[in-house]
């Protein structure tokens, strides 16, 4: 029989001090998991966004030419934006069915823009894994610094040599030299491509996706409305009849 001054716990203190400690473990487990990702979660911070870095023209005067061809801070814009059918593809750089879209649309999307039938805007995010946010990032700086026509070649370019989704996937180094065969100076993309200076902007760009209820790739919008389809022709077949009723 434990005497009273005795300070030995009896079992059952010793399992209230045990469950005790297990549940303010928890919580310091919680907090610091929170604490961490608070740092992590970048989501809405000011980004350098495509467009906005002045260029000096031949003659020496300023100018804001690389915003051309930017569309909607996250896309680039093909045509003419006063055309009467405005189409979004919402893809992702790694993903396979975007780039069966890609190879199945292309011809037909690119002619409906040069004839003025409609202004497509493509709107790559990156949700599937590293690559596409390297890929996105690389092509934000295309954009930025080379202008719509680089940025569409280079856009094209990185749906024809799409890595597998198992890897290997393209180091920065190589998305350097494919954005340099669509056209790009290498001086003017490869520190901005190694560096990530787009990165928040990819960020801010997948959020953005996110709040126009963009959840699968590829998404495809006319005029405000998706496009459906159970199959990739037929989500082509029926984005050109969208286009074509407008």
């Amino acid at each position: 029989m434990p005497h009273a001054n005795d300070r030995r716990a009896t079992p059952g203190k010793r399992n209230l001090l045990v469950g005790g400690g297990i549940v303010l473990l928890l919580v310091a487990i919680v907090v610091i998991g929170w604490a961490v990702q608070s740092q992590r979660d970048t989501t809405g911070e000011d980004a350098r966004n495509p467009g906005e870095s002045a260029t000096t023209n031949a003659t020496g005067a300023s100018s804001d030419a690389a915003s051309a061809g930017v569309a909607d801070t996250y896309g680039l814009g093909v045509g003419d934006p006063e055309a009467p059918v405005k189409v979004e593809v919402f893809e992702d750089f790694q993903c396979p069915f975007c780039m069966q879209f890609e190879v199945a649309s292309r011809d037909q999307l690119h002619e409906a823009a040069a004839n003025g039938d409609a202004y497509v805007v493509y709107r790559p995010f990156a949700f599937l894994n590293d690559y596409s946010e390297r890929a996105l990032n690389a092509f934000g700086v295309v954009l930025d610094a080379s202008g719509g026509e680089v940025a569409l070649a280079f856009h094209d370019l990185l749906f024809d040599r799409q890595p597998s989704e198992s890897g290997p996937w393209p180091s920065d180094d190589e998305l350097v030299d494919l954005a340099v065969e669509a056209g790009a100076d290498e001086d003017d993309v490869r520190d901005g491509i190694e560096n990530h200076d787009f990165a928040q902007w990819v960020v801010n760009g997948n959020e953005d996706t996110s709040k126009r209820g963009v959840h699968q790739t590829p998404t495809i919008v006319v005029d405000g409305e998706p496009v459906t389809g159970n199959s990739i022709q037929e989500l082509v077949d029926n984005t050109i009849s969208a286009i074509d009723a407008g």
